[in-house]
């Protein structure tokens, strides 16, 4: 078996997915044709379109110009609704046995309210798992530090409320945003880990050393991209060591951070730091709709990139279940599935 046939096979876990950036060309078109064009001319469609096809973003502020074009078009439950539908199967159709999905709620009026936002997601998934039962799906809830601090109260209020009515689907909250804006919010994440939702924070994305360790201090329990923890990517010494010590998990997203420019190649990605050190990791194509990126084509990167081998793949995904926020039951079944892949691939030739 060759390598992408091997990643394509690999049954993978996928902790950080944006839902909105995880829109393919298909879906947004297909959401566009049922949305009134006054919210959005043909012509700017079309200039998004080509946008992406040409893949020209290069910058963080590049790309968060694309999230609100996005955003323009997902103003209703229904696209909240058909969007998730098409996320989830297309991550299935690329073998992910387990994803956790993160999203903004957002109010749009006269169109749509956060509760509706969020229970369209729900209603999504919860059709999902009878539809593709291959397939285990988790809800994050995110806050947008550029929103302010009530924003943030308000959102991890709404996921403490979700997580008590859908304890199997709604799973924590999510810290993020362009890094350049607004600041992180600490009682309201406090709150939702107080009521026992799980914490994901994205966490130095750009050079920002008081508040990288303000986040490790935290304890997240995951923390998101971790591009300027250590010290050759901008970080520090002190950075580096406490996130070693503490052994918090970090969702590294490859394609993400080089389309952003937060990373110059591949090579120089902070991979190499934490899988040196064996720190726990995983692999995850953040928003792969507006990246052109599947998790297989990111397995394959960091395969070619930096010369691991199929048994260095298995063993991330391995490490990928167990930072997941999957139940105990689901982990052992995660498990299973992965251990069984692993024995048969056993008797392949090996990548070289």
């Amino acid at each position: 078996m060759d390598l992408k046939n091997f990643c394509r096979k690999l049954p993978k876990i996928e902790l950080h997915a944006h839902l909105s950036g995880s829109l393919t060309l298909p879906t947004l078109k297909k959401i566009y044709l049922m949305t009134n064009t006054e919210i959005m001319p043909n012509a700017q469609f079309m200039s998004f379109e080509k946008y992406v096809q040409q893949q020209t973003a290069k910058n963080l502020k590049e790309c968060f110009k694309l999230f609100h074009v996005i955003h323009s078009l997902t103003v209703s439950p229904q696209a909240i609704y058909i969007a998730t539908c098409d996320v989830i199967r297309e991550f299935m159709e690329d073998n992910v046995i387990y994803l956790e999905l993160r999203s903004t709620p957002r109010d749009v009026e006269g169109r749509m309210t956060k509760k509706e936002y969020i229970e369209a997601m729900i209603n999504a998934i919860c059709v999902s798992k009878k539809t593709y039962p291959n397939i285990i799906v988790k809800l994050l809830i995110s806050v947008d530090r550029a929103q302010g601090c009530e924003n943030a109260k308000e959102n991890c209020r709404l996921a403490i409320h979700y997580a008590k009515q859908y304890p199997d689907i709604v799973k924590g909250v999510d810290f993020g945003g362009d890094p350049v804006k607004g600041k992180l919010h600490y009682k309201p994440l406090y709150e939702a880990r107080q009521n026992g939702l799980k914490v994901v924070v994205h966490a130095a994305e750009i050079p920002n050393k008081s508040e990288t360790l303000e986040v490790l201090e935290l304890r997240p329990d995951r923390l998101g991209h971790g591009t300027c923890i250590h010290p050759n990517l901008g970080g520090s010494v002190a950075a580096f060591d406490y996130l070693c010590k503490a052994q918090i998990p970090v969702e590294l997203c490859l394609t993400s951070n080089i389309k952003c420019g937060t990373v110059r190649s591949y090579e120089d990605h902070q991979f190499k730091y934490l899988y040196q050190t064996g720190h726990p990791i995983c692999i995850c194509t953040d928003d792969k709709g507006m990246y052109n990126t599947t998790l297989s084509k990111e397995f394959e990167i960091i395969t070619n990139t930096f010369d691991l081998k199929k048994g260095d793949l298995v063993n991330i995904c391995r490490s990928s279940i167990e930072s997941s926020f999957a139940s105990t039951n689901e982990k052992l079944r995660l498990f299973s599935i992965l251990n069984d892949f692993d024995k048969k691939g056993k008797t392949l030739s090996k990548h070289p």
